[in-house]
């Protein structure tokens, strides 16, 4: 009796609980339901309909051509290449950055210390080679200035000394080659009225007179009767006369050797005050520097102004001068560098070294993806010999003409250098290859308007040019510009 109380009391929770489990599992099958009709996993057929159920199980035969209409045509912009049989080549793209041409980057310091007087650039202009920069004072370059002065002024006096004592020289030997011809004092003396002789008229025509005077006493001697003058007077004239010949001869010497003697030593002093010159002007010119005027100031109060001159023409990229201040030698003023030609730094990784085909002088193409991935031809400049520690890779600089000066030193570059020589392939334009869930295709022209896709393998891809393997023959035309508005086109032509 207890037993039968006991169950009649809980039948009622037994079948509340039983209705609510049958009543989740209808509603859980009518979610399943609805999202497999959803998903179309389940088709629901009208009754008759088993004929249009077979054929939407067949599957659709997607278009491989394009029709364009007139306005599409003229708003595609296609163009037309053929597929060639050329060299290609293999290329690795190394990371790079451009870079300022080294030997076009010059550092301008300044020469002397002193005082910036006036500053003529300003950052980012346009300079020509040997343009003033600046204008500096300082007391170094007045005193060198005026040390090149006074070896210029002592030049002077000596080369009029050289020239005053040659011109003797020459002269005493003319009056030696004239005394030779025994001229009478006064055709001597009218002779010698146009020569400069200095101090060697006096001695060799003095000279001169006495042995004229000594011989014509002599001759005068012998017409006079035998036994007017004594023996002893005679010896004694005849003595006088060969005095007076032997002092002549001495002083001809004499004057002929002290007169070549003055003019090498003029000629010797001319020439040691034309060193110190060229001495005074090195030391000048070492002390402003190559890239200072050398010119010196008409005004000779602005001695100790000199003019910072631009060593090469370009741009003005930082400038350090302040006009008023004070310098010290060597303090930075300018830096003007040269950007119609730049450097492409790359770094090849040792693991690429040994399959590398990259010699200095060999073009490389530079891919610039700030532009665009344009790429532009670069010339290998040198490439190193030696695995930095730090990265492991050899660098690698080209040169990369700018001469719109689009480029800007500090740009990310791919260096596509060449992997392995040269071989024939049939390529065509990288702008022809289209793909479409991974598989390659090129369009091809198919009649008016009309163009056809066409499956093709593709092999080496050097950037503008992508190697076929399959698919086209040597000749064919295929769209290289606009095949990607036909593209679009034919997926639109499957969509409907």
């Amino acid at each position: 009796m207890s037993a039968r109380t006991s169950f009649l009391a809980t039948w009622p929770g037994l079948v509340r609980y039983s209705n609510f489990v049958i009543g989740g599992a209808i509603v859980a099958g009518g979610l399943v339901l609805l999202i497999a009709l959803r998903l179309g996993w389940i088709e629901i057929l009208p009754e008759g309909s088993q004929v249009a159920a077979e054929t939407a199980a067949e599957p659709a035969v997607a278009p491989t051509s394009v029709q364009l209409t007139e306005e599409k045509l003229a708003a595609a912009g296609l163009h037309v290449a053929l597929a060639a049989s050329e060299p290609i080549q293999a290329t690795r793209a190394v990371p790079g950055t451009i870079t300022y041409d080294a030997t076009r980057r010059v550092p301008v310091s300044a020469p002397v210390s002193g005082v910036v007087t006036k500053v003529l650039v300003e950052p980012g202009q346009q300079v020509s080679e040997h343009q003033p920069l600046a204008e500096i004072s300082s007391p170094e370059v007045g005193l060198a200035r005026d040390e090149v002065l006074r070896h210029q002024a002592d030049l002077e006096l000596a080369k009029k000394q050289f020239v005053f004592s040659e011109q003797i020289a020459a002269n005493v030997e003319s009056l030696l080659a004239l005394l030779k011809q025994k001229p009478k004092l006064e055709e001597l003396e009218a002779s010698l009225a146009a020569l400069t002789l200095g101090e060697y008229r006096e001695k060799v025509v003095a000279a001169y007179s006495k042995l004229v005077l000594a011989e014509r006493t002599l001759a005068l001697s012998g017409t006079l009767e035998k036994g007017t003058l004594s023996q002893r007077l005679l010896d004694e004239r005849r003595s006088n006369r060969e005095v007076a010949a032997a002092q002549f001869s001495a002083a001809c010497e004499t004057a002929r050797f002290a007169a070549a003697l003055d003019r090498d030593k003029a000629k010797a002093a001319a020439e040691q005050a034309e060193r110190l010159l060229a001495v005074a002007q090195q030391a000048l010119a070492n002390l402003l520097g190559p890239l200072a005027d050398m010119t010196p100031p008409a005004d000779r109060t602005r001695l100790s102004e000199l003019v910072l001159l631009a060593p090469i023409a370009g741009r003005v990229e930082e400038r350090n001068a302040v006009a008023a201040s004070r310098i010290a030698a060597g303090a930075p003023l300018f830096i003007l560098a040269d950007t119609t030609n730049l450097w492409v730094s790359g770094e090849i990784h040792e693991r690429d070294w040994a399959s590398l085909d990259v010699v200095s002088g060999r073009e490389v193409r530079i891919r610039i993806p700030a532009l665009n991935d344009t790429e532009l031809p670069a010339k290998v400049r040198f490439v190193g010999n030696q695995v930095s520690p730090e990265t492991r890779s050899v660098p690698l600089v080209a040169d990369l003409p700018n001469p719109d000066g689009r480029l800007k030193p500090g740009l990310f570059v791919w260096a596509l250098v060449p992997l392995e020589k040269p071989r024939p392939a049939l390529v065509v334009p990288s702008g022809a290859i289209m793909r479409h869930e991974n598989q390659p295709f090129v369009f091809v022209p198919a009649g008016e308007r009309n163009y056809r896709r066409v499956d093709v393998e593709v092999g080496l891809d050097a950037g503008d040019r992508v190697e076929i393997l399959s698919g086209l023959k040597a000749g064919e035309a295929v769209i290289d510009r606009g095949a990607f508005f036909l593209k679009s086109e034919l997926l639109l032509e499957r969509e409907e």
